[in-house]
């Protein structure tokens, strides 16, 4: 099973910017998260839509079946 991380900011105009990392621990605290997404917020200059504020986070847990296409 994989685990990615997506992570949701307000923009301008109270736009929702949404950002999904694969990879991350299923174990991650919301401590780690918060500290990531602050990071980014207070690095957005390089961010074509600048995320301003931060709205939440989710794990997201996915599985893959193989489609038999024969």
């Amino acid at each position: 099973m994989a685990t990615r991380l997506k992570l949701v900011f307000t923009g301008v105009g109270d736009r929702k910017i949404a950002m999904q990392f694969p990879y991350v621990r299923g174990s991650a605290t919301g401590a780690e998260v918060k500290a990531l997404m602050q990071g980014i917020v207070a690095d957005g200059g390089v961010y074509v839509d600048v995320p301003t504020g931060i709205v939440g986070a989710e794990l997201l847990d996915s599985t893959s079946t193989p489609v038999d296409l024969g």
